[in-house]
């Protein structure tokens, strides 16, 4: 727990004791002439006493050293990290001083959360269902007391509960708005694919601001959180919501805090991946090959924030789960046209080859070709109703022939490869049209291309290879992968780029093949049912021709032979006589 830790750099982890005895003599050496100087301490409340607890009266109990800490120390905050103890302990400790409680083996993300806000002088309880009211205790000094504006009016776990979650989670949105803000602030620092960047981060930033608003139902809430900076608009959102919501709205809050979560891990691996090496190790010649490494970093940068906007206009739109499988199309078709004008810019032009004195839009012609790019790359790309499913509604992933909840290790990366393959496949999708249009153009050539694939000759080397990957994909590659019911998807490895093959089942498309398709998948299938025993027959064929060449005419031979050279012998042995 201390090397993790170690990876925050607000936190400070300042000692560690086997003992309470140990911990109450280094707190005593810490003591100075106005306050103790620790502001944290995580103990277990399940310490067990001494074996001869006479002649050692000094080690305690968990809750016997929480009860010595509240007299020694009373603004020293506690948290308690501890197995499932009877619930009698709990209210034990909350009356002994403890301000926080998480059971062991609590996330990440909510240990570090519960940490720091005990640490601020907040009560934070995990994992702990208790319904009876009680009057909170644990009072550090007076600006950061848990009191409320409804006087003589008891505070519930729950209250305190949803208080920690509205208040921890907004003040870490704004944190992290600042940062970002700031660092846009600074023009001269950033470069435009930073700047990109960071205006997508405020943008979420601010919908995740406001998405608290909409999904916290509770008056009380909203009262207590009335002390944090500019929550005054989130106030009069959720003082219109019915009090007889708020069960309901937390359920709500940890689905889509849940969700969220696992979208920030999934951009955070994706963006990471994103700054190694991009090199094409799949054997499949892509469209954006042709791109030197800068540019291929940044158009997949933007697909990457596209997709992330996409996702959030849906969660604004109010999109139900029976009507994401139809608008698939729509969306991938809207994160293409917006990728193709933010990698190009709304205004590019070049000369034209014909009339020098002409300039051509570049994003005008290529999105003429929306309707070719979509039938031939965005309505070909799959599993993207069972990401965005999954990230909008925490619907379980479809995984071969299980599935895999929300947050799961298995969901996690299945999702990050359907992910990966996604960025790729838009990347790819807006480059096409690009070389069927603008291929040869030398002002193209000298602002994407890498310098080895510049001269008219590679250009169209590099386009021919397409053009065969294209009808061999069409014709034998797709039939064989619906009839053995895969895909193959391209995932942004830490070397380059890799392809990887998935399980999903295809009975719906293999009833649809026609044509040199079907053809082919009845080939395969003839193939299979006939090969086997072919090779069984070619096998014992060919095991009775070895059998007479050796053992027939091999020894026929070899008699043959050794006769031979008995009779050269014994003429030779005649001669000599």
């Amino acid at each position: 727990m201390r090397a993790w830790l170690d990876q925050f750099p607000d936190l400070l982890v300042v000692a560690e004791f086997d003992t309470a005895a140990s911990a109450l003599l280094f707190l005593q050496s810490q003591v100075t002439e106005r306050s103790l100087n620790i502001s944290l301490l995580i103990t277990d409340l399940l310490l067990k006493p001494a074996v001869d607890p006479i002649n050692q009266p000094e080690n305690l109990t968990g809750l016997g050293f929480c009860q010595q800490l509240r007299q020694l120390y009373p603004n020293l905050a506690i948290l308690a990290l501890s197995s499932p103890p009877p619930a009698a302990i709990i209210e034990t400790a909350l009356r002994a001083g403890v301000a926080g409680y998480c059971l062991k083996g609590t996330g990440d993300d909510e240990l570090i959360m519960a940490i720091r806000e005990v640490a601020k002088g907040n009560l934070y309880l995990a994992n702990y269902s208790g319904d009876r009211n009680y009057q909170e205790s644990f009072q550090p000094n007076s600006t950061q007391r848990l009191t409320t504006n409804l006087p003589n009016q008891p505070v519930s776990v729950v209250d305190v509960i949803k208080h920690n979650l509205f208040i921890s989670g907004v003040q870490r949105i704004d944190q992290q708005l600042q940062n970002v803000t700031a660092s846009l602030e600074n023009q001269q620092v950033l470069g435009s694919f930073n700047q990109i960047v960071l205006e997508g981060q405020a943008r979420e930033l601010r919908a995740a601001r406001w998405l608290i608003g909409q999904i916290w139902g509770d008056r009380r809430a909203d009262n207590l959180a009335n002390s944090s900076q500019n929550m005054s608009q989130l106030d009069n959102i959720g003082n219109q919501i019915s009090a007889r919501q708020s069960s309901a709205s937390i359920t709500n809050l940890a689905t889509n805090t849940n969700v969220l979560a696992v979208q920030a891990s999934l951009w955070d691996r994706a963006i990471a991946k994103l700054q190694n090496n991009l090199v094409n190790f799949s054997k499949i010649p892509l469209e954006i090959d042709i791109l030197n490494e800068e540019k291929k970093r940044q158009l997949l940068y933007i697909a990457l924030r596209q997709i992330e906007q996409s996702l959030t206009d849906l969660r604004f739109s109010q999109v139900q789960p029976s009507q994401l499988e139809a608008r698939i199309s729509e969306v991938l078709g809207y994160i293409w046209q917006a990728t193709v004008t933010d990698f190009f810019g709304k205004y590019y032009c070049v000369h034209d080859r014909f009339n020098s004195n002409l300039e051509v839009n570049v994003v005008e012609v290529l999105l003429e070709d929306k309707l070719i790019v979509k039938a031939e790359f965005l309505d070909k790309i799959p599993q993207v109703d069972n990401l965005f499913s999954h990230l909008l509604f925490g619907t379980e992933m479809a995984i071969s022939n299980s599935s895999g909840a929300i947050g799961t290790l298995e969901a996690m990366q299945r999702g990050e490869i359907i992910l990966d393959n996604l960025i790729v496949q838009i990347a790819n999708a807006v480059i096409q049209p690009l070389l069927n249009n603008f291929g040869d153009f030398e002002e193209i050539k000298q602002s994407f291309y890498r310098y080895n694939l510049m001269a008219t000759r590679e250009v169209e080397k590099f386009r021919n290879d397409l053009s065969w990957k294209y009808r061999l994909e069409k014709y034998v590659i797709e039939p064989k992968l619906i009839f053995e019911s895969r895909h193959i998807l391209f995932s942004l490895a830490d070397s380059g780029i890799r392809q990887t093959s998935i399980y999903v089942p295809r009975t719906r498309e293999l009833q649809q093949l026609q044509g040199v398709q079907l053809t082919v998948t009845l080939a395969l299938e003839l193939q299979d049912a006939i090969a086997p025993r072919l090779k069984s027959a070619i096998s014992f064929i060919g095991s009775g021709f070895v059998y007479v060449l050796t053992n027939v005419i091999g020894r026929g031979l070899g008699l043959i032979g050794r006769g031979v050279l008995q009779g050269i012998g014994n003429a030779w042995q005649d001669s000599r006589k």
